[in-house]
Parts: structure tokens; sequence; C-alpha cells
């Protein structure tokens, strides 16, 4: 019985995996009323960079839930997303309400849709854990453009 017990703690214990705590450093942030809405940081490990897109859910509006997409650069990944996020912005597609895109960044699938603002364009960036609306300034503001 004893064995049994021991096997049983054994396997629970196999199934977390504590994550290394890695040094973030912020790129570029968006804050509202003192809390924030989203935030890009980076680390670097070795010849890679790794990025994290940390988001507030807008699903359950006003409560404060977040969601986070964390992707590494390999492939030019980074200015590729950028370049993805602000194409919803040019005038040939800022135009066409059907113009949708849907990626894998990561492990996390994120579709991209036109949303509007009040004055303004955004982009609707959504996953299975929530959603977010974006301005161009946001976008270029978080990826350290602005």
């Amino acid at each position: 019985m004893s064995l049994l017990l021991l096997l049983l703690v054994a396997v629970a214990v196999a199934q977390i995996e504590e994550q290394v705590s890695r040094d973030w450093k912020t790129l570029g942030e968006l804050k509202t009323f003192g809390l924030t809405k989203a935030r890009m940081q980076f680390t670097v490990s070795g010849s890679d960079t790794s990025s994290m897109l940390f988001m507030k859910d807008f699903t359950k509006q006003p409560e404060n839930n977040y969601f986070s997409i964390v992707f590494n650069n390999a492939g030019d990944t980074f200015n590729k997303f950028y370049n993805l996020l602000v194409s919803f912005f040019l005038d040939k597609n800022r135009k066409d309400k059907d113009y949708m895109r849907t990626v894998k960044l990561g492990k996390t699938m994120v579709n991209m849709q036109h949303q509007g603002l009040i004055g303004s364009a955004g982009v609707r960036l959504t996953t299975n854990e929530g959603y977010i609306v974006l301005s161009k300034r946001d976008i270029d503001k978080l990826f350290g453009k602005r």
C-alpha cells in the first residue's frame, strides 16, 4: 500500500514543471488609468530572442484578466508580426472589411480582423484565451516604433 502511495506521489510530481524565470525587458507598454492594457517584453537567451505580448482580455470587461503570446524571433518573427498587424491600416486593406489573417505565433493560434474604435480603426487580436483591440498607434508603441 505504501509503495502504491509513493508511486502516485511520484506521478503527481512529474506532471508539474517549474519554468525558469527569465529576465524580461519591456519594449513598449500601453496603460489606461494606471492599469496595463498591453505590454511587449523580450529576453535574450544565447543567440535567440523571445518576445511576449501580454494583454488585457476585453472579453469580460471590466474584470482585469490577462493573457499572453510568447514567441521566438526565428526567421524575423517579431518584425513579420508587426508588419502583419499594421497591414490592417494600409489603404488597400483598410477598406476591405473581409481582410482577416490567422497565424500560429509561437504555440498560439492568433486571428486578426478589423475592429472599429471610437473615431478610428483598429485590429482585433483574438486567441483561445481572449481578445484585445489595438489601434495603429498602440501597435507602434508596443513594438517600440513610437
